[in-house]
């Protein structure tokens, strides 16, 4: 029997807030806890057992208090307080995408031993499929402990491996993903193919092995790849990027839920990044100039870049998923 049930099976009720039935238990002294108290499910501690330990203050921004300044300063203030467990995880989250990213290789040599377009296409597909099991798990228990540090707890490593019950839910999330994404995909490659066909003068059944893709691929002239890479620009800057970006909310939004459900994670995703677009890719783009950062100083450097990566992705989350909540989801 989970803490949740626990609480609602004796219908016994938060002793700070009586009116409130409780819905889980403290991990350190057994009191019972309502969801104010335990913040949504965000906090382990009941509030009396956080006092005690300095652990738990809220997370300062919202919707509507929150800036590129003050989520950066918030996040290294976090991540000066617990940058070497931060980095430890960090280092557990590229081992996972390191194994997934190797299995996911074999499967497309694999695919690309037999010379056949399609079975190429297949092997991926079931490499990056592999990739999410072995990576999600992980990266989801990685940002429920980056949330835990932002709001003010000790950075847990017990966390990084808490989030497994939640797989099933996040491989449908993906493929929630992948399905509202493909359309997309299948566009621009339609295009794409069409522009090589034309321009290359050849036919559909020519490029049926990799062999003559190759070949193919040798004779193109630069103005036509070029061509190809403006199609591509502008299908996925454009239309694709405004699709896209709410589902880097994903995640974060499946870590930091109690007992998420496929769909409503993906709501969710796209409700918080209404009107933050443009905020989501500035804190990326941020991000990924820090962890570019680490990795040309080399090796050491990016495991704490990484970790203040995934800070400030679950700073992004926090912030701009609260303020206005009631209003907004009520």
């Amino acid at each position: 029997m989970s803490d949740s049930d626990y609480g609602r099976a004796r219908g016994a009720t938060c002793p700070l807030h009586p009116d409130d039935l409780a819905q889980r238990t403290c991990t350190r002294c057994g009191n019972f806890m309502c969801d104010t108290c335990s913040e949504r499910g965000t906090q382990s501690h009941c509030p009396p057992c956080r006092a005690r330990e300095g652990l738990g203050r809220d997370f300062p921004l919202d919707r509507d208090n929150w800036s590129f300044s003050r989520l950066f300063d918030v996040c290294l203030d976090a991540f000066k307080r617990e940058w070497v467990m931060l980095s430890v995880g960090a280092l557990l989250v590229f081992a996972a995408s390191f194994g997934g990213n190797l299995l996911s290789q074999m499967f497309s040599f694999i695919g690309a031993a037999t010379d056949s377009v399609v079975a190429m296409v297949m092997t991926t597909v079931v490499g990056i499929a592999l990739t999410w099991v072995i990576q999600g798990a992980v990266t989801l228990g990685f940002l429920r402990m980056a949330m835990d540090v932002l709001q003010g707890q000790r950075a847990d490593l017990a966390r990084v491996f808490s989030q497994f019950s939640k797989l099933g839910t996040y491989l449908l999330t993906m493929l929630l993903t992948f399905a509202l994404v493909l359309p997309l995909v299948l566009v621009g490659l339609g295009i794409m193919v069409a522009i090589f066909v034309a321009g290359a003068g050849i036919s559909l059944a020519e490029l049926n092995s990799l062999s003559e893709f190759d070949g193919a691929m040798r004779g193109v002239s630069p103005g036509l790849i070029g061509l190809m890479v403006l199609v591509s620009a502008v299908l996925y800057l454009g239309p694709g990027m405004w699709l896209m970006l709410p589902l880097v909310l994903v995640q974060p939004a499946l870590a930091d839920q109690e007992n998420p459900t496929a769909l409503e994670t993906m709501r969710l995703a796209y409700a918080h990044a209404k009107g933050f677009r443009l905020s989501i890719f500035g804190v990326l783009a941020l991000g990924g100039f820090i962890l570019l950062l680490g990795v040309i100083l080399c090796c050491l450097p990016a495991l704490p870049a990484m970790g203040f990566f995934q800070l400030l992705l679950a700073g992004l989350y926090l912030a701009i998923s609260r303020g206005g909540r009631q209003e907004r989801f009520g």
